[in-house]
């Protein structure tokens, strides 16, 4: 009789202690379940600055592009020329894009910036003067710094 009020005492403290252990917890979950959230609205505040410097940098890109239309040209461009050109601004569209999609998962932990620097660089070396390398300079100065340096990106490259 004796051992099976020694067992009841025994589940008892056990039940005690996992609800003070449960109690003592409860704080640190909280505390990164607010954590998660914090990081959850830096990230979209982030997004939220990279956007509005894309479209500023995309509205600068258009006002120099209608200047230079503006301008008044010595020779008409041949059709064939205006295609090539529009052809041009479809492929660095494109190579932006993926730049972007790059950058964006390059934010997870584990991943890499290689394939966004890379994008960017072939953007700024085949368009310099396209919308796209002046967005794509910006993406490149979000790019976190050690990032930067691990990845040997100039200031040059960021229009700096």
């Amino acid at each position: 009789m004796n051992t099976f009020w020694l067992k009841i005492v025994i589940f008892a403290v056990i039940v005690v202690g996992l609800v003070v252990l449960v109690k003592t917890l409860s704080p640190k979950v909280e505390e990164a379940m607010d954590f998660d959230k914090q990081s959850e609205q830096l990230a979209q505040a982030q997004e939220t600055k990279l956007q509005a410097e894309l479209a500023e940098a995309e509205a600068k890109a258009k006002q120099a592009r209608a200047e230079q239309l503006a301008a008044p040209s010595k020779t008409s461009q041949p059709i064939s020329d205006e295609i090539d050109q529009l052809g041009q601004n479809i492929q660095a569209q494109r190579l932006f894009q993926m730049a972007d999609a790059e950058f964006k998962i390059a934010r997870k932990p584990l991943m890499s910036y290689k394939r966004c620097v890379d994008y960017c660089r072939q953007i700024i070396n085949e368009f310099p003067d396209s919308a796209e390398a002046a967005k794509a300079r910006v993406l490149l100065r979000k790019i976190p710094e050690r990032e930067r340096e691990k990845w040997k990106v100039t200031d040059e490259e960021m229009g700096l």
